[in-house]
């Protein structure tokens, strides 16, 4: 427990979240039925959403930012 936490001190990035080991996960995205469909309000459930919303807000901050943006490429014959 705590590598992730560990991870993102190390390498200087937020830590997103934490996500359970639950074989309840494993089950019910083998019966295609993932955790947040299937037992919504779970604390396995709860979990990955506020990680998908952290993520998200990550992403956006960014975006905002230019943080990843990517050089302009241009193609031209010889």
């Amino acid at each position: 427990a705590g590598g992730g936490r560990a991870m993102a001190e190390r390498y200087g990035v937020p830590l997103l979240g934490e996500l359970p080991l639950d074989l309840r996960i494993r089950e019910q995205a083998d019966a295609g039925s993932p955790t947040v469909i299937g037992d919504p309000d779970s604390p396995a459930a709860r979990a990955y959403m506020d990680v998908a919303r952290k993520a998200a807000a990550q992403l956006a901050l960014a975006s905002i930012r230019g943080a990843g943006s990517f050089p302009k490429i241009s193609v031209e014959d010889d």
